[in-house]
């Protein structure tokens, strides 16, 4: 579905793109493949519709509690897939419009991170996440 979204959005169909996106990760399976899945719905949203603003903030606030009930959410793979939506938003930030979404984000992730012992290398790739959101 993911290709769909890919072939859609080259043909310049924004609407079908996202919709297919959406699909991808709605019917993913397992959790290290919804946050690849939703990381890439996520980016998609952001370079298709980055006036939506609200519909980001929910997804990106869904990956946040996604990562919160998985166990190895900032390891490997699903790491890369955090660090990806952290840097999407940062950069649909610039000149800090969207501050406020960014923070109530950061809040949201940061207990996920204090949860994590302080000697697991996922702490520190949740830390770094948190930093660039």
């Amino acid at each position: 579905m993911s290709q769909l979204g890919s072939n859609a959005r080259k043909l310049g169909r924004n609407a079908d793109a996202l919709r297919w996106y959406r699909e991808a990760y709605e019917t993913s399976v397992g959790p290290a493949t919804r946050l690849q899945w939703g990381a890439a719905y996520l980016s998609a949203l952001v370079e298709l519709s980055p006036k939506e603003v609200q519909p980001i903030e929910e997804l990106a606030a869904r990956l946040i509690a996604q990562a919160g009930q998985d166990s190895s959410a900032f390891f490997e793979r699903s790491a890369r897939s955090m660090q990806r939506v952290a840097t999407k938003l940062r950069d649909w930030n610039q000149g800090g419009r969207e501050s406020a979404v960014l923070n109530r984000l950061r809040a949201q992730l940061v207990p996920v991170c204090a949860r994590l012992p302080a000697t697991d290398e996922q702490r520190g790739n949740c830390d770094a996440v948190a930093k660039l959101i």
